[in-house]
């Protein structure tokens, strides 16, 4: 009886077409398009320095840290902008004549970047400054830290440089050369953890099809002889099935047809997916028990979360860091942001207690999610159907 529900569950699955699109053809369509949009920064030999204003300051030139890293990245014959040191009104009248591609300043000790566009370019400068403002406030901070040890004696150029090599050592470790870090990874990451969430969908129509305060089919399966666990469990399955063949798919096409790089663990790859597709479909388990609204509500009720996920995991112009910094907590009940972090840390890691702890944090999230729904399922009782 089992097999019978999962095999005529699954059969209903297929056969919804919008539920198909959005699980198996939207991120592929996504998948593309990302591939499209960042080709130009897959192939580092043919990257080419662009031009950039920098307001030198007061402000500037007391973040020294800040100020060095940037005259690296602005000179050398392996460059990555063509700088324009200026003030900040000049700087603004070559951005608004489309003469640099954005600015780049210091005000009150944050480092910030005025852009006029949403390209390529405008994507690795933001990216670039987020990192390097992340790492100088690192140094900074070491160097203060060690300036207060030291009771103010020591000398703190000295400080600054063996601060510098603490986190120059602290660093992801790359165990293969051809892992050269890539400024748009984490997009392509995210869009996996998105296809995991947005198959959340497909667990909460079969669990509105199995409740009978919600479908016609509940019904009759509320007076059906066949036990009430067989039957969720069956559906719980088949929309587990697709959604984690789905996801595989995606993972292969992209590896295999646009030639992203996942790093040597596929194995390891492949066991993250399946956790995550794990904790969406007990997140749809949980948002079919939990409200009573139709099926496209619940729909539209997944895509704005896993949105909203996707935001904060850094899917919309490398935001990650910034959210990382504003609220930290965020990303780690983050579903979206745990999938990609994992994804993350297997390519550039090769130390596996940051995977290891996000795929913990995922089997948690949907053991809680599935512990409520079983709650709230023992508990419905209904006078009236």
């Amino acid at each position: 009886m089992f097999f019978h529900n999962y095999k005529y569950a699954l059969k209903t699955l297929l056969k919804n077409k919008a539920l198909v699109f959005w699980t198996l053809a939207f991120p592929f369509i996504l998948a593309i398009f990302f591939n499209l949009a960042f080709a130009r920064l897959h192939d580092y030999d043919q990257f080419e320095p662009f031009d950039i204003a920098i307001v030198r300051d007061d402000a500037y030139n007391n973040e020294q840290t800040f100020a060095a890293a940037f005259k690296t990245l602005t000179s050398g014959d392996e460059r990555m902008f063509k700088a324009k040191y200026v003030d900040f009104d000049e700087a603004d009248k070559m951005l608004d004549e489309e003469k640099v591609e954005g600015i780049v300043y210091v005000k009150d000790g944050q480092a910030h970047v005025k852009i006029k566009g949403n390209g390529t370019n405008q994507t690795v400068l933001k990216m670039t400054t987020e990192q390097v403002a992340q790492m100088s406030g690192m140094i900074d901070d070491i160097a203060d830290a060690e300036q207060q040890r030291a009771g103010g004696t020591l000398n703190l150029i000295e400080v600054k440089m063996k601060a510098a090599e603490i986190v120059q050592n602290a660093q992801p470790k790359i165990s293969d050369d051809s892992h050269v870090m890539n400024v748009v990874s984490i997009e392509f990451f995210t869009l996996i953890a998105m296809a995991c969430m947005q198959g959340a969908m497909l667990s909460s129509e079969m669990l509105n099809r199995c409740l009978p305060n919600l479908s016609h089919r509940g019904k009759r399966v509320a007076i059906a002889p066949t036990k009430k666990s067989v039957v969720v469990l069956s559906n719980l399955l088949a929309g587990y099935t697709m959604l984690l063949g789905s996801v595989i798919l995606l993972i292969l096409f992209m590896r295999f047809v646009l030639g992203v790089d996942f790093g040597d663990n596929m194995g390891l790859i492949m066991l993250l997916a399946s956790i995550g597709s794990l904790t969406a479909t007990m997140f749809g388990m949980l948002l079919a028990v939990m409200f009573k609204m139709s099926d496209n509500a619940k729909q539209v009720v997944v895509l704005i979360i896993t949105m909203v996920g996707c935001l904060f995991a850094g899917m919309f112009g490398g935001m990650k860091i910034f959210f990382d910094e504003a609220c930290p907590w965020m990303n780690k009940i983050n579903p979206v942001g745990l999938i990609t972090d994992g994804f993350y840390s297997l390519l550039y890691y090769d130390d596996m207690t940051r995977f290891i702890v996000n795929a913990l944090s995922l089997v948690a999230l949907a053991a809680i999610f599935f512990v409520l729904s079983v709650r709230n399922l023992r508990r419905a009782r209904y006078d009236s159907v």
